[in-house]
């Protein structure tokens, strides 16, 4: 299992067009993402899921990767919330 920690950049928070590329990424990778706020969990495979996670600016969010290529598929997720978009 390999773990990360990301902070929400975007002015709107985890928003619509965020979690389809989070989404999209996690589809196309051999490990199950999570991605956490506090208690919270949601499938990286769920739009909806993410999008409960009602995470706005500056929420910090844990990405977990369980798998055949875990340290790859958490640097794909992160690298999402770093785009900023």
């Amino acid at each position: 299992m390999q773990r990360k920690k990301v902070v929400v950049k975007n002015e709107h928070g985890l928003h619509a067009r965020v979690a389809l590329n989070v989404l999209e990424k996690a589809t196309m990778l051999d490990s199950r993402i999570t991605v956490c706020k506090g208690c919270e969990k949601a499938n990286g495979c769920s739009i909806l899921e993410l999008l409960m996670l009602g995470a706005k600016q500056g929420t910090e969010l844990e990405i977990i990767a369980e798998g055949g290529d875990e340290e790859k598929s958490v640097e794909q997720i992160v690298g999402v919330f770093g785009e900023g978009i």
